[in-house]
């Protein structure tokens, strides 16, 4: 079985957290924006730049990136510049989003490959990706393709009246939508 295929995904969602409500919905909106929106950027990336294996080395590297900066937010902790998001991933692993270690994340992102070279395999990055949405607690409607825009904003509307539930500003996500 492979590494993409055998690490545990959204384990923290299993155990449960001890946060308030606000701080809950706050994290969760946050995570789910930066999984529709970046997470599903960079898998179309992914799949169609199935010519050009160093834009999609970039890619995966990026996305490897954003996963570990999601994997922080679920924990509770500040997220680290983009720039020691993949050191800290092979250094230390991570424990929410994907409870994996370093290596096995070097072995789902294909890290071994050499970079710029004319391969860029990505087989284990679907699986792991197809996984996580699959275990994610709510959608995360496609806003790429035509038939998501529907779905997007009655996913919009629903994420507003769960942030107002709890007294937050329905604007908080809008830094974030403004860099997608």
């Amino acid at each position: 079985m492979s590494a993409a295929a055998r690490v545990p995904v959204l384990t923290g969602v299993r155990a449960g957290h001890g946060r308030d409500s606000a701080d809950a919905v706050r994290t969760w909106l946050q995570v789910a924006w930066l999984m529709l929106a970046e997470g599903r950027a960079y898998i179309e990336d992914l799949e169609g730049g199935v010519d050009q294996p160093q834009m999609r080395q970039a890619a995966k590297l990026r996305m490897l990136e954003q996963l570990v900066d999601i994997d922080n937010r679920l924990a509770g902790r500040t997220p680290v510049a983009d720039a020691h998001c993949l050191a800290l991933a092979l250094e230390y692993g991570t424990g929410e989003l994907i409870d994996a270690t370093g290596e096995e994340l070097a072995e789902i992102f294909g890290l071994d490959e050499e970079f710029g070279g004319g391969d860029c395999a990505v087989d284990e990055i679907f699986v792991l990706w197809q996984r996580l949405l699959a275990e994610f607690p709510g959608e995360l409607p496609d806003r790429l393709v035509a038939e998501g825009h529907g779905e997007m904003l009655r996913t919009l509307r629903k994420w507003a009246a769960l942030a107002r539930s709890v007294g937050l500003d329905v604007g908080l996500l809008t830094p974030q939508m403004k860099d997608a």
